[in-house]
This record gives C-alpha cells, sequence and structure tokens, in this order.
C-alpha cells in the first residue's frame, strides 16, 4: 500500500509539473496545427481514377512440346512485365503524344523557361520529356489477388486522370493482343523450323534402324554388369568418356594444325594415305576399349582386368605409331622428324576418338539394358532397343508439332507458355469526383503531433534547467530551515493582483477605506486562513510558545509574494488571535502594502522615522478593528540610511508600546540590505519563498546573508508550492473550491457602488494614535 501512494503521488507531481510549463506544450501545438492547416490548404487536391484488370490462364500445352516452347510464366512475372511496360519511355510517349498532355499549358510555361537556358532541346521536346516524367510519377500498378492488378493514376484533374487511366488500360490490353499476334507468328515458324529438323532426324533414326536390321548377326548374349551398388559409378564413367571424346576430338585438331606447320608443302601426300590402312589396329584398339568399359563397370579402375587390358591397349597404340612413321617416312621420304612424329600421332588421336565413342556406346547400352530392368542381352539387342527408342523419340517430337502447327493449337500454347495469359478489364475506370489527396486530418494531426513532440521536448529541457524548489522535502534539506507554512496561488491573491494591474491601467483614484478583499478572505475558514493560523502555531512552537511581537518578513528575490504573506500573517493575528496588529511597509523602494490593505500610502514610517515620533496620521485603520497599517509614506531618496534609524529609534519603541505584535515587510535581502538591517531590531525572521519560480543559488544566498547578520530565522513560507506538488491542496473536496469568491464579489460591488462597508465592518478613517493605545 506505501509503495502504491508513492507511486501515484509520483505520478501527480509529474502530471502538474508539465501542467505547470501547458504553454510549453500548448504553443507548439498550436503552431503546429496552424502550419499543418496552412499546409493543407495551400495543397491542391490529387484525384485518383482506377481499373482492375485481371489474367486468366489455361495450360492447354502438350506435353512433348512443353519443353521446347517454354513454361508458363508466373502471375507476378505478368505483373511485372506490366509495370516494366507501364514505367517505359515508349509507351508513355505514346500516350502522352495520344493524349496531348505536352500542350498543357504548365508544362508548356516550364519548357519555354528550359529552352530559354538550353537550347539543346526544342520547347516540344522539353514538354514531352517533362510530360513523361509527371506520367512515371503518377501512374501505378497495384497487385490486388493472385491473378488481378489495378492501373492506378493520380492527377490534378479529375477529367485528365480518368481519361489516363482508361487509356493505359485499354491501351495496354491492345498491346497484349498484338504482342500475342507476334508471338503466335513467332511459335508457328518455330514449330514449321522444327517439323522439318524432326522429320530429318525421324529419317536418319529409321535409316540406320535398318541397316542394323539387316545386317544383324546372332551373338552370345552377355550379362549386363550393370546394378544397383555401380549404377552411380557407371553414371560417372559415361560422363567421363563423353568428357574424354571431346578432348581428344580436340587434340585431332590441334595435331591436324601442327602437321600443316610441320610438313608443309609435304601435307598433301601425308593426307593422301587412306585411313583405311590403320583399319586393323583401330579394330583393336576399339575392342580392347571395349572390354576395358566392361571391366570398368564390375571392378573399380585399377583392377587386375583394368590394368592388363590398358597395358595392351598401350602396346596397340605404340604399334600403330610405328607403322604411322614408318609409312609417312616412306610416303614423304625428305620429311622433318617434327611432322612424322606429327602424322603419326594424329592416326593414334584419331583412333583413340573411336575408342572413346565406343567405350560411351557400350556404357551407355549396359545403363539402358539397367533401366529397362534387363540382367542379360546381347549386345545386338541392346543397340537394337537403343535404336528403336531413338526412332519412337523423333516421331513422338515430330508428330506433336505437326499437330501443334494448327493455328487454334498455337493459340492455346500461346496462353499457356512465356508470353502470358489473356488480360480482361473486369472494372474500367470511372471518372473521380472527389479528391482522395491530400488528406487534410492527417496533415493537421501530424503536424499536430510534431507540435506535441516539440513541447515535450521544451518541457524537459526547461525542466532540466529549473534549478528552483519543488517540494518541502527539498526546501528543507537545502536549508536546514522548517517550513513553517505552505500557501497556494489563491483566487483571491490572483483577483487582488488583477485589480490592481485594472485600475493603474485606467488611472482611477485607489480606494483608501482599509477594506481589502483579504481581510474578508481570511475572516473565513477557507485554506489561507488555515494554512496562516497553522504558521502563527509554529512560530509560537519556536518562541518558547508564545508568538513573538516583532515578526520581520523579507524574501531572497522580488515577486516571491512576501509582502501578502505579511499581510496575512497580520490579519490572522488580528482576527484569529485578537491581538492588535500592526503592518509595517518598510519596502521604501517597491512599496505595495498600501495597495493591498487599501489604505492611504501617506504619511508613513518614512516620515515618522524622519520627524522621530509617530503622529496619529500615520497609523491606518482596516475594517478589522485590531488590525492597523503603517505604510511605506513619502519615498526617500536614502532609503536604507532612513531604516537603519529603525531599530532602537522611538517609533519602534511606541510601535511595540502600543501593539502585541509588530509586522515587518522588508525589500529581498539580495538586492539590499534593508532586511539585513531590521534584523537584529526584531524577535524573529521569516523568509518567503516562491516554489517552482525562485533559482535555489538565489534562495540559499539570501539566507545566507540573512542569517550572518540576524540568527533568528526561524523558518519559511512556501508560496505557490500547489503547482508543483498538486496533492497537497486538494480543497475541493472540503468544499473550498471557490472559498473567496461571494466575498470578492461583494467588495466588487460595494466598491463599484461607492457603498461603505459591508454590515459589521467599520469604516474608520486616519485615528489619532491614542485611539489606537
Amino acid at each position: 500500500m506505501p509503495e502504491q501512494t508513492t507511486k501515484q503521488v509520483d505520478l501527480r507531481t509529474y502530471a502538474k509539473a508539465v501542467w505547470r510549463r501547458k504553454w510549453l506544450f500548448i504553443i507548439p501545438i498550436l503552431t503546429g496545427g496552424v502550419i499543418g492547416f496552412a499546409i493543407a490548404q495551400s495543397l491542391p487536391p490529387v484525384y485518383e481514377a482506377r481499373s482492375r484488370v485481371v489474367v486468366r490462364v489455361e495450360d492447354r500445352l502438350s506435353e512433348p512440346l512443353a519443353r521446347f516452347v517454354g513454361s508458363r510464366t508466373a502471375h507476378e512475372d505478368q505483373l511485372s512485365r506490366l509495370q516494366e511496360k507501364v514505367k517505359s519511355t515508349s509507351f508513355l510517349v505514346e500516350l502522352v503524344r495520344t493524349l496531348g498532355m505536352a500542350k498543357d499549358p504548365g508544362i508548356q510555361a516550364w519548357a519555354v523557361k528550359m529552352h530559354e537556358k538550353s537550347s539543346a532541346l526544342s520547347v516540344d521536346d522539353y514538354a514531352e520529356a517533362k510530360a513523361v516524367e509527371l506520367l512515371q510519377k503518377r501512374v501505378m500498378i497495384a497487385r490486388t489477388s493472385a491473378t488481378g492488378f489495378e492501373v492506378i493514376v493520380r492527377d490534378l484533374d479529375p477529367d485528365r486522370a480518368f481519361l489516363l487511366a482508361q487509356h493505359i488500360t485499354n491501351s495496354f490490353v491492345a498491346s497484349s493482343t498484338r504482342e500475342q499476334l507476334d508471338e503466335i507468328r513467332a511459335v508457328h515458324s518455330f514449330s514449321v523450323e522444327q517439323i522439318a529438323i524432326f522429320k530429318a532426324k525421324l529419317d536418319d533414326a529409321e535409316g540406320a534402324l535398318q541397316r542394323y536390321q539387316s545386317g544383324r548377326v546372332a551373338r552370345a548374349p552377355v550379362e549386363n554388369p550393370v546394378n544397383a551398388q555401380n549404377v552411380n559409378r557407371v553414371d560417372v564413367l559415361i560422363s567421363q568418356a563423353a568428357v574424354d571424346e571431346g578432348r581428344v576430338r580436340q587434340r585431332v585438331v590441334d595435331l591436324r594444325a601442327e602437321l600443316w606447320t610441320a610438313a608443309g608443302a609435304g601435307q598433301d601426300r601425308l593426307n593422301a594415305i587412306a585411313s583405311g590402312a590403320f583399319a586393323t589396329e583401330t579394330d583393336e584398339l576399339v575392342k580392347l576399349e571395349r572390354q576395358i568399359a566392361s571391366a570398368l563397370v564390375r571392378q573399380p579402375q585399377g583392377g587386375p582386368e583394368v590394368n592388363s587390358l590398358l597395358v595392351s591397349t598401350a602396346e596397340k597404340k605404340g604399334e600403330l605409331r610405328a607403322r604411322a612413321l614408318a609409312l609417312a617416312a616412306r610416303t614423304v621420304p625428305g620429311a622433318s622428324q617434327a611432322a612424322l612424329d606429327a602424322f603419326a600421332e594424329l592416326k593414334v588421336a584419331e583412333a583413340e576418338v573411336s575408342m572413346a565413342a565406343e567405350r560411351k556406346a557400350v556404357l551407355e547400352r549396359f545403363m539402358w539394358g539397367y533401366t529397362q530392368g534387363r540382367a542379360t542381352a546381347t549386345e545386338d539387342e541392346l543397340e537394337l532397343a537403343r535404336l528403336r527408342q531413338e526412332v519412337e523419340s523423333n516421331r513422338a517430337l515430330y508428330e506433336a508439332f505437326v499437330e501443334q502447327s494448327a493455328a487454334g493449337q498455337i493459340k492455346e500454347a500461346l496462353e499457356a507458355a512465356r508470353a502470358g495469359g489473356r488480360f480482361e478489364v473486369i472494372q474500367p475506370a470511372t471518372r473521380p469526383v472527389a479528391p482522395v489527396a491530400p488528406d487534410k486530418l492527417t496533415i493537421l494531426a501530424l503536424s499536430m503531433l510534431a507540435g506535441l513532440v516539440v513541447g515535450f521536448g521544451l518541457v524537459l529541457a526547461t525542466e532540466q534547467s529549473d534549478t528552483s524548489f519543488k517540494d518541502i522535502e527539498e526546501i528543507e534539506r537545502t536549508l536546514g530551515l522548517p517550513v513553517l507554512g505552505t500557501v497556494p496561488d489563491a483566487e483571491v491573491f490572483r483577483s487582488v493582483a488583477a485589480r490592481e494591474k485594472a485600475l493603474s491601467r485606467r488611472g482611477t483614484a485607489r480606494p483608501t477605506a482599509g477594506n481589502s478583499p483579504l481581510i474578508a478572505h481570511l475572516s473565513r475558514e477557507t485554506p489561507i486562513s488555515f494554512e496562516f493560523r497553522r504558521v502563527a502555531r509554529k512560530i509560537a512552537k519556536k518562541h518558547h510558545g508564545e508568538i513573538p511581537r516583532a515578526i520581520l518578513v523579507t524574501s531572497a528575490n522580488r515577486g516571491e509574494g512576501k509582502t501578502t504573506a505579511a499581510a496575512c500573517l497580520a490579519i490572522t493575528l488580528a482576527k484569529h488571535y485578537d491581538r492588535r496588529t500592526v503592518l509595517v511597509d518598510c519596502d521604501l523602494r517597491k512599496p505595495r502594502g498600501h495597495h493591498l490593505m487599501e489604505v492611504p500610502s501617506a504619511p508613513g514610517i518614512s516620515d515618522a522615522l524622519e520627524r522621530g515620533h509617530l503622529l496619529g496620521l500615520d497609523l491606518k485603520a482596516t475594517t478589522l478593528p485590531n488590525l492597523f497599517v503603517l505604510p511605506c509614506g513619502a519615498t526617500p531618496e536614502r532609503a536604507t540610511w532612513v531604516l537603519e534609524s529603525l531599530p532602537g529609534s522611538r517609533v519602534m519603541t511606541e510601535l511595540l508600546a502600543r501593539f502585541d505584535h509588530v509586522i515587518l515587510d522588508t525589500a529581498p535581502n539580495v538586492a539590499v540590505p534593508d532586511a539585513l538591517l531590521l534584523g537584529a531590531a526584531v524577535d524573529v525572521v521569516i523568509m518567503v519563498v516562491k516554489a517552482g519560480v525562485t533559482p535555489k543559488e538565489v534562495v540559499v544566498r539570501g539566507l545566507s546573508l540573512q542569517q550572518e547578520d540576524s540568527p533568528n530565522v526561524v523558518g519559511l513560507i512556501v508560496n505557490n508550492l500547489e503547482r508543483v506538488l498538486p496533492y497537497y491542496y486538494d480543497y475541493k473536496y472540503y468544499g473550498y473550491a471557490n472559498a473567496g469568491s461571494e466575498a470578492e464579489t461583494n467588495h466588487e460591488s460595494a466598491q463599484n457602488q461607492g457603498a461603505g462597508p459591508a454590515p459589521g465592518e467599520r469604516d474608520e478613517g486616519p485615528v489619532d494614535i491614542r485611539d489606537a493605545s
């Protein structure tokens, strides 16, 4: 429970601190609102036109043909293609020219200025470029669903926004239709070409099959060495064989170039040597390669069988190389050794091409047999099956292209393939009737929010730089003195201050009947009267249980409410303690006591000190029988010198003899030394501090100066504390929210009508001193 109370108090404290600086919030918010309103009003209205388009796709492409024509484009690609097209310069230029946007007066004026600066382009070119730039910013494509999107156009002119949206949509659909027709023709041409290609391939495959069937001989079946354990290795061997074939073919090309360089004129005679001259050696190498392929499938490379076959192959290649050298030397006796070597290596390389091709074919037959689930088959059967498979594949593709060449089939292929689908406008553009921008409420809200942020920053900065006191504990801890009372900024104080300013501004004669609103307010049970009765009790506790007779009230700085505090204390002692009390205005430079108590300002304390004694006219009576006021009197040139004579003077002696309590209101002690000179002549000194206003260092300095000359400072009265700690002053609960307002109203009415004091109050003018005795 204590933690919860403390937290609540802290929150209220912060809230009140913010409220105390409310203008730092209100001014930036209002400023932001005004700026936002001005911006919203200055921005031109923007109108928006929309049209909705969907893509309808049907996948009717035949399966054999799909891998040649292409796969269906995703709907995201359709949207991307539309965005690219709409933003493309060529499309926008065509749109600008069609709608005549470059002739807009504003665009033309801009183009003329640009042409005057630089004649690189004509006025029409500048205008067209500007119109295209504006369109790129005003046209948007937005996705609405998996197959739909919207064309959005924003413009200052609602008619032009409508025409742009309509024209862009129609232009794109028409352009898409043209593209479809172009691609239909392209696909048709592609099909015709592919028909011829696959017709030739089919004829070749059928011819190869017929020739093989005619020349086939019966052979013993062979076991397929490919199984689940080595199928991956066989696949790698097939790839390696293909790579080796390509490598040796390239080597043949290089060796022929080398032979050309080395042989010179003898190359023709070397080329005349028929390739069939080495057919025997080549056939033997091909047979060995076939055996090597089978061995590589059965066992990894490096096995005994493979190594033996590789040795035999190397020997056969050596024999082929030696025979080629001998034959070349006999054919071209004068050939160089380099030419002879190049010729021999060329023949070996040509044989290696046949070997690599054979190894690849054998491995592919084995793999085919494995994939077909045939564990054993003759080589004839494997080759025959491969040729038949090739014929069937080519025939299927040929027939697919023949079927697809029909116009209807081509269009179906187009709709389902890369070219895209059919664009359909499901919601045409309409003319906008109301602008969509600017959003004035949003602009105003954002501007005010920005002002709020600025205001909050100002409050934080101000609070950080504010060095004034804000709570009682801090005041007592820093100054080392108790707080005797905390006086709220009541309505009666503000009313009195406002009345003083109004009278001064109008130049109206001030009332002097002693009928101060403070007397009426403190005569009742009000928060102010309670607080000053508490102050009186605390002073008595500090002074041997008795309220001291001579009390000096001062402050460190002006405007802290010391005169009001002194007047309220005097009224409290006279009314609630029935003591004869006199309020002495010793602030000769800025006197205010006579205004506050509504009595004449002269003669007063300065006149009494000049003459050396009091007269009856010096003391001014009030409507409270026990309360008198000794105003400042004539303002002397040397105020400090005059007041310096008050302690020990006859005037002070007479005051103490005729009154129970003498309340001295003095000037701020940091500015002038008056309070320091008078402090020793009184029983106690009370310092007034205004919370949340006076800097701490000023208060500390004022208290330090006062205590150096008069160590009888007993405590502090704190003004304005409810603005910092509002929970101290929750008077509305007790019915004091409007305390004093009725009295003030009655008082104002009496003053305005020239009436006398209220019933029960005395109307006394200046009295003789004998009356006060």
